[in-house]
């Protein structure tokens, strides 16, 4: 068992040491021209052959090719975040930095909710460095209405790169409005606004209440035309029962006249 740490470790160390070196083995550089950042990385390393570059931030694929230089270049309208420049196939990794103040974003700028019940609303920022504080507050027309987690009904959960504010069992008339979420690292800070909405509970009946209301007035007027209809059908039938029997009591009479007839010559 001991044997196996040892082992586990070394490779932890060698893995790290392989990492570190291949990092180091990268110049990286920063150039700000007008409104637009050009990220430089160059590979100084062994003379493996290189089979192109890719360029990431984040999870997000900025740029790749095929090309076989040791430099590589991307340009960016973003001030600030982390980037990642790779020599293929996995001959190196380093990481760039643009610092600015954070870009935060709403990740729904509108939010709709029942009340009694819980909304989230969300902010983020891939800023560089991250963010170091977060704060929500409300606008109000007597001022902006600092949030935190002693606030009534009200609960904040915050990382460096996310943040939410929990509001549990909403009002209908207290909770409705705007809400900012502001975020602050070393060089700056930025915010985003987020609208909520709260619907009464009942309003999740009225597009069923709207389908009932459909179906009993087709109910009603199918009803109605089938009990219409076979009112004239019994009125049709009641005609053509009829007219048999005059023709018979005519044809009878007819009869007896003859008879008459024949007695009296």
């Amino acid at each position: 068992m001991a044997t196996m740490l040892v082992v586990v470790l070394g490779l932890a160390l060698l893995g790290a040491k392989s990492g570190s070196r291949a990092e180091s083995q990268i110049l990286t550089s920063i150039d700000f021209d007008g409104s637009k950042t050009r990220l430089t990385c160059i590979f100084n390393g062994s003379d493996t052959e290189i089979l192109g570059h890719r360029w990431m931030k984040g999870d997000v694929l900025l740029k790749e090719d095929e090309l076989r230089s040791r430099t590589t270049q991307v340009d960016t309208d973003e001030s600030s975040g982390q980037y990642f420049c790779m020599f293929l196939p996995d001959l190196g990794r380093s990481s760039v930095g643009v610092k600015g103040p954070p870009k935060i974003k709403a990740k729904k700028k509108s939010e709709h909710a029942t009340e009694k019940e819980v909304a989230v609303l969300t902010c983020e920022s891939e800023s560089f460095p991250p963010v170091t504080k977060w704060v929500w507050y409300k606008i109000t027309e007597a001022g902006d209405q600092v949030l935190t987690n002693n606030s009534q009904n009200k609960i904040v959960v915050s990382s460096d790169t996310t943040t939410e504010l929990h509001l549990q069992n909403l009002d209908l008339e207290a909770d409705p409005g705007q809400y900012v979420c502001n975020g602050t690292n070393t060089e700056g800070t930025g915010q985003a606004i987020i609208t909520l909405r709260v619907r009464n509970h009942l309003a999740a009946l009225w597009p069923f209440l709207g389908i009932v209301a459909e179906v009993l007035v087709l109910v009603t007027i199918i009803f109605i035309y089938e009990k219409r209809r076979k009112s004239d059908d019994v009125l049709d039938d009641e005609d053509t029962g009829s007219a048999p029997l005059k023709s018979s009591g005519h044809h009878v009479n007819d009869k007896g006249k003859k008879v008459r007839q024949r007695n009296a010559n």
